[in-house]
């Protein structure tokens, strides 16, 4: 349950983030939509790979590695919906990737599910 929750979460921030973040522009709300569908599917395919890549080196960054590979795939995938999504650096996909985190770990303290 938790998993289709963090996924949920991950669509639902997109729109959200365009809202109340200058540096992110969404033309409308099903780009912003399909946007957050494709990062999630990311999320569960991809990122736990560059997670266990990169486990090493998040270990001497203390865990920076891994917002910046957040920020990194936020980037990436608001690059392929060209003008339907823009970002207007890479500063503002970090700080997407920071909201997008924090409500996927609160969707974890609140359904009692630490690992995914």
């Amino acid at each position: 349950m938790g998993a289709v929750l963090r996924f949920l979460v991950t669509v639902a921030a997109i729109p959200l983030c365009g809202r109340f973040m200058d540096g992110l522009h969404i033309q409308n709300d099903l780009q912003a939509a399909l946007m957050g569908v494709a990062l999630g599917l990311i999320y569960i395919l991809l990122r736990p790979l560059a997670r266990i890549v990169l486990s090493v080196f998040n270990f001497c960054t203390l865990g920076l590695l891994y917002v910046l590979v957040d920020a990194f795939l936020v980037w990436t995938v608001a690059g392929f919906f060209g003008d339907g999504v823009y970002l207007d650096s890479f500063w503002w996909a970090l700080a997407v990737a920071v909201v997008i985190n924090a409500l996927r770990t609160l969707i974890d303290m609140l359904t009692g599910d630490g690992k995914h």
